[in-house]
């Protein structure tokens, strides 16, 4: 991931409560939001058309519907399907600092559209789950698909081992990536 970014847009919005790496309770933590068995972060965001631009495209969704129940304007041909148009791509640290191994799955981060606005599931769960060893940092590259109009973008932790609701992450800034997904996305 990563290479040919052409241009750098607007990041996050969220305010994480990150902390610096330690040890409270038992558990070692690295940089990021705490959690109940370790720590985690963001640490890089790449944005991407997953088709040709076009000047003055209009969605396809005619304002009936798709995600969301808005109709979504971009330089960016929607698909056909009304799936969103754009796709981002979040890298996570995830940090067990417990003795024993931990599960996890992509599923556990969302992101958020807008302030009060839903949340939305990666495109590969299946990547990436199974138990993380104990002491262990890990990396995912987690996908996503959004509008192409979204800018108030912001992410949320769940950690089903914690009584609190998800955790607010913070979007480092959103790299931009040249081309379209369906064709340049190596």
């Amino acid at each position: 991931m990563g290479a040919g970014i052409a241009a750098v847009v607007g990041g996050g919005s969220l305010v994480a409560a990150g902390q610096n790496a330690g040890t409270a309770d038992g558990v070692s933590r690295g940089e990021g939001v705490w959690t109940s068995f370790g720590s985690v972060r963001i640490t890089g965001a790449e944005r991407q058309a997953r088709n040709p631009q076009v000047p003055g495209a209009v969605s396809s969704s005619g304002g009936h519907g798709g995600h969301g129940g808005h109709t979504v304007s971009s330089s960016t041909a929607q698909p056909a399907n009304l799936t969103f148009g754009d796709h981002i791509m979040l890298e996570l640290e995830v940090h067990n600092g417990l003795d024993r191994k931990v599960l996890f799955a992509p599923g556990q981060l969302r992101l958020k559209l807008g302030p009060d606005g839903p949340t939305v599931t990666n495109r590969s769960p299946g990547m990436g789950k199974g138990a993380l060893e104990p002491g262990s940092t890990s990396h995912f590259w987690i996908s996503f698909l959004v509008p192409s109009d979204a800018t108030a973008l912001s992410a949320e932790f769940t950690d089903p081992w914690s009584d609190g609701g998800p955790l607010a992450l913070e979007l480092p800034t959103v790299l931009q990536r040249p081309g379209w997904l369906e064709v340049s996305h190596d």
